[in-house]
């Protein structure tokens, strides 16, 4: 897919002579909650989106990520506050007025339109002229090197094919936001890093801010320059995927994020510099920040630590220690990942660098430890 011609044809709504500068919001959620009798699928749920951000939804099915992606749509109306595009108030206007296009995960293409045809279909509803729809669908389909597909139907095309349809569709209007719901859940694997760089690519030239849904964490972490990670129809923690993966605010998110450990406890003695955590495996240490107030003792925390963090070649540094019992080993290539029980029968997770030669096996039981500054502690205990 080549997107220079994109790039090089802004929509007219940039800062030119031709209208007005983009406001620096492209979008703005001010406290939506939605309901749907007695159930709420998104409550209390605040959002800034800048311009030309690649923003990600991230959270487990049913956890109301969908819904908003909707709201944001105009195809489901928000019982509690506001939506601005662009600086503009839009909850109550209907998804043509917004700015905005959405491309679903099944990519709802028309079954008896050719491929340039719905490529042309949302300039058509603008009643834009003729002469120019064509030009612009040559334009796009270049763009999306489909052009040799124009006359085709999408019973004739691949999983591939369709993907790339959908999304000239999409992007042929020139919308401030791209809504994108798994979008590429139904390819096959080898097809998906592929459609993401490209997509990643097209998003950073184009300028357009894409929202996108998923429960895939690699697609998150890959793509999104803002991972906004939901739980229960609210935002547990929001920021740059480095953030997220390093920093997690809750239990939640640390135990939903691949590679941590979490561990539940009470809080002990506050140190100079460290809190001690009481758990049902040891005391552990984490890092007081400079001026942080002192947590009352028997507060029930929360903290974690990467499975990359810990080590079994132990050195004064590590002075987090337990021992636990291997009960797998899981090979990867470029990372060794071992599976061992705590004495609270928990899991514990712990990643090798896959080309050093394996020194742990199943049934071993083995002491590993961490360095105080690894121990990553939770913004709300039990969340």
């Amino acid at each position: 897919m080549t997107v220079d011609a994109l790039a090089a044809s802004p929509p007219a709504k940039a800062g030119t002579a031709q209208g007005p500068a983009r406001a620096q919001l492209d979008l703005e959620l001010r406290n939506i909650r939605k309901r749907y009798g007695s159930f709420t699928a998104v409550d209390d749920v605040s959002l800034k989106v800048g311009k030309g951000q690649f923003v990600c939804l991230l959270g487990p099915s049913g956890c109301g990520k969908t819904t908003t992606l909707r709201c944001i749509a105009g195809l489901e109306e928000p019982d509690d506050g506001g939506i601005l595009i662009g600086g503009k108030e839009v909850t109550q206007d209907p998804p043509w007025k917004r700015d905005i296009a959405m491309m679903f995960q099944d990519f709802a293409l028309f079954p008896h339109m050719t491929v340039a045809r719905q490529v042309g279909f949302g300039l058509e509803m603008l009643q834009r002229p003729k002469v120019e729809i064509a030009q612009r669908v040559q334009q796009i389909l270049t763009s999306f090197e489909i052009a040799a597909l124009a006359d085709r139907k999408p019973a004739s095309l691949s999983g591939g094919q369709r993907q790339r349809v959908a999304l000239a569709r999409a992007m042929i209007t020139e919308p401030r936001i791209l809504l994108l719901d798994e979008p590429i859940g139904a390819l096959d694997y080898s097809l998906r890093e592929t459609v993401m760089l490209e997509l990643k690519l097209l998003q950073q030239r184009t300028g357009i801010s894409f929202i996108w849904v998923t429960h895939d964490q690699n697609e998150a972490f890959s793509l999104g320059d803002l991972v906004v990670v939901m739980n229960h129809a609210r935002i547990e923690q929001q920021g740059a995927p480095e953030d997220i993966l390093l920093r997690p605010a809750t239990a939640f998110v640390a135990g939903f994020v691949q590679g941590n450990n979490v561990f539940r406890g009470r809080m002990g003695e506050v140190l100079a510099d460290a809190f001690c955590i009481e758990t049902g495996t040891g005391t552990f240490l984490a890092p007081r920040a400079l001026g942080a107030p002192p947590v009352p003792p028997g507060t029930e925390v929360s903290f974690s630590v990467r499975a990359e963090q810990i080590t079994d070649q132990l050195s004064d540094r590590h002075v987090n220690r337990l021992t636990a019992t291997c009960t797998a080993v899981e090979y990867f290539g470029s990372v060794r990942r071992h599976i061992l029980e705590r004495s609270d029968g928990e899991v514990l997770k712990y990643d090798q660098f896959g080309a050093h030669a394996a020194r742990i096996v199943p049934g071993q039981r083995v002491t590993l430890g961490w360095a105080i500054e690894s121990t990553v502690l939770h913004g709300r205990a039990g969340a």
